[in-house]
């Protein structure tokens, strides 16, 4: 079994830890004997993420290892699409947990009120967490990340009985909960007023905050992660979970925009398009992102990305607040220079 009773014994004792202070206040001292933890989704659909895969563990200090494994049916079963069996082997020679996550998105669309069906309904429910746990024990992962995402607003209290007991069934399986969460700077968010930070810091083991797409596909061209969004994002997130839970999600991407629509792209990806059309690739000092603008087809077009560079500063934020890592989206098209800068953060601590 992959799976650390240790670790996981000491994770639930987080729960029990006294609430956190609020980011920046001048008593905070971070504790950086502990572990800086970094974990990193994979996608199973693209085999960069894959490729990435030896860097992030061997270079990066990668420790958790997060495979887009599970998809839910209608029916709240599960769809698993397995990594490649070198993935698997790779992670395990290299001592990082297997964390796959499992989502809620099909159909070009995240499914939310399919989730909040199940979520109703008692017995679907449980038929779902049972197959959570099922998939976890069979498959000998380290833990499940949930990442269910546009979730109604008023199915809050189901989701967190249901993460509550499946908590209860991992633990008794010797694995451990993470929860992937919206980033939410406030209160008035109505999209992320299904993920209570508060309930979701009690329940959970690791709780990892999302904190890109500030700009996204469909919104004005503009940084995704800006640095002082990200900040404010810490400062709401360690008020209501614990630090030594809370995990830092920063972004290898960006969005190239055209009129009012953007397309994904990654950081290796914009830096070649921007050698190509011969654009010119400008810092922004208050976003700590990349970006430029070129012309194709008669339109012009906007793009902002992350690179080592925006890891460096953002990865900082969640070393000064004494968190207990980040979590990066994602292995495959990143700047290579990415896992050097998280290095930095990993080298010389208690791993």
């Amino acid at each position: 079994m992959r799976a650390s009773t240790g670790w996981l014994l000491a994770a639930v004792g987080i729960a029990v830890a006294a609430a956190p202070a609020v980011a920046g206040a001048p008593s905070f001292v971070p504790d950086r004997t502990a572990p800086f933890v970094v974990a990193a989704w994979l996608p199973t659909w693209d085999d960069a993420g894959a490729a990435s895969l030896s860097d992030a563990l061997r270079v990066g200090g990668v420790s958790e290892v997060s495979p887009t494994w599970a998809g839910v049916r209608a029916d709240g079963t599960l769809a698993l699409t397995p990594p490649a069996s070198s993935v698997l082997l790779q992670t395990s020679m290299d001592g990082a947990r297997l964390i796959p996550v499992v989502q809620n998105y099909a159909d070009d669309a995240w499914q939310g009120d399919l989730i909040a069906s199940i979520l109703s309904d008692p017995q679907r429910a449980a038929v779902h967490r049972r197959a959570l746990v099922q998939a976890a024990r069979e498959n000998h992962w380290d833990g499940v990340d949930i990442d269910y995402e546009g979730l109604p607003p008023t199915i809050g209290p189901q989701f967190i009985a249901f993460l509550t007991a499946l908590r209860d069934d991992l633990h008794a399986a010797h694995r451990l909960l993470s929860v992937a969460v919206p980033a939410r700077a406030g209160d008035d968010d109505p999209g992320t007023l299904a993920y209570s930070y508060q309930a979701l810091g009690r329940v959970a083991d690791e709780v990892r905050v999302m904190a890109y797409d500030h700009a996204w596909s469909a919104s004005a061209p503009g940084p995704i992660a800006p640095t002082a969004w990200v900040r404010a994002v810490v400062r709401y997130a360690v008020a209501r979970v614990p630090r030594e839970k809370l995990m830092l999600g920063l972004a290898t991407y960006g969005y190239d925009w055209s009129a009012t629509t953007g397309r994904d792209v990654g950081a290796a990806d914009a830096e070649a398009l921007a050698r190509r059309e011969h654009a010119d690739l400008v810092w922004g000092d208050a976003a700590a992102a990349v970006t430029f603008r070129y012309r194709a087809h008669g339109r012009q077009h906007v793009v902002w990305f992350e690179d080592a560079r925006s890891m460096a500063v953002k990865q900082q934020i969640a070393v000064d607040a004494g968190l207990r890592g980040v979590a990066i989206w994602r292995l495959g098209g990143e700047d290579p220079a990415v896992w050097t800068t998280v290095a930095r953060a990993t080298v010389g601590s208690a791993r």
